[in-house]
């Protein structure tokens, strides 16, 4: 069963994770008088994350394949599914989170982060990998920015917390991302050192 199980991961989790915010957006329509500013927040982003995630996944070219032209990896016998699984993670556990515990601010606010890092990681992506278009997931990502700056506006206005609450948010979410990073150059195949060194040679030119 646990084999199975972990097949279906492999395969299907950006399904899974979509089939995730689906029972957490019935919970919310149902429980909507009841949720606070936060969690209201917090399912307005989960949603564009989701179709985020599409975005980037289903565009040509994805992710994976930008990271092929960097590290001449031979990433096609890689499935969507498979390189996606340390993304899926990260996500729903820190929505999951976050709504289960919506008064944690060092919690709540990578939520946001987030939201604000992916519109400026695409918009330089676009340019560093010279696509001549938008780069996978810019639309959404553009979007997620917007509503996150948005949503962090309505929080500081309705809600008091302490400021250092910014800095453990900051210190979460950037040690998440780098396990995440690590984990998902594992799963393609390559690893972050060499990712970082293939990339520095890409945009300078220079090893």
């Amino acid at each position: 069963m646990v084999e199975n199980f972990g097949r279906i991961l492999l395969k299907h989790n950006i399904h899974l994770m979509a089939g995730v915010f689906v029972g957490y957006a019935v919970w919310a329509v149902l429980c909507w008088s009841e949720l606070g500013l936060i969690q209201k927040l917090v399912m307005g982003m989960f949603a564009l994350m989701t179709v985020h995630e599409y975005e980037e996944t289903m565009s040509k070219p994805n992710l994976t394949d930008l990271i092929t032209r960097v590290t001449g990896l031979d990433t096609r016998s890689l499935t969507p599914g498979k390189s996606h699984l340390a993304q899926t993670v990260f996500i729903v556990a820190l929505f999951v989170t976050v709504l289960l515990f919506p008064e944690q601010m060092w919690l709540v606010l990578p939520v946001f982060i987030l939201g604000i890092f992916e519109g400026v990681v695409h918009t330089v992506g676009t340019f560093v990998f010279r696509l001549g278009k938008p780069s996978p997931g810019w639309y959404t990502g553009v979007v997620m920015c917007a509503y996150a700056v948005w949503s962090l506006t309505l929080i500081r206005r309705h809600i008091t917390y302490d400021p250092i609450q910014w800095l453990y948010a900051l210190i979460l979410f950037f040690a998440a991302f780098a396990l995440l990073e690590v984990w998902f150059h594992h799963l393609i195949g390559s690893n972050l050192p060499l990712f970082i060194r293939k990339m520095q040679t890409f945009v300078f030119g220079r090893k």
